[in-house]
């Protein structure tokens, strides 16, 4: 399945709403979610729980949904967006990921 296939099948299951109502549920949306990952998250990490992956996947999924509605309130693709994404990350990052090359951003410049 490719980004925008999953987009148009996500999009069927989105609340009838304009512009205004659609990025403000996918902002609040992802805010929400991202907190249940982190939540999952921190019982792992700071209350010594075994990881449940089971329910970081669903968290994952549901952060991708928000996505996809922010994606098509904004007129985006999401396989565009993603490729502009690697792309942007090449010209940051032209071999590997180093600390000096993220603090310099070359591709801002």
């Amino acid at each position: 399945m490719t980004f925008d296939e999953y987009k148009q099948l996500a999009m069927r299951t989105k609340k009838d709403g304009d512009f205004n109502f659609d990025i403000k549920h996918s902002v609040y949306g992802l805010s929400g979610e991202v907190g249940e990952f982190a939540d999952c998250i921190k019982r792992w990490q700071i209350y010594g729980k075994e990881l449940d992956r089971e329910n970081a996947r669903e968290e994952i999924g549901d952060i991708l949904w928000f996505v996809a509605l922010a994606a098509n309130a904004l007129g985006c693709s999401l396989d565009e967006l993603a490729q502009e994404n690697i792309n942007k990350l090449a010209r940051r990052y032209p071999e590997k990921y180093t600390d000096e090359l993220a603090n310099a951003r070359i591709d801002k410049y």
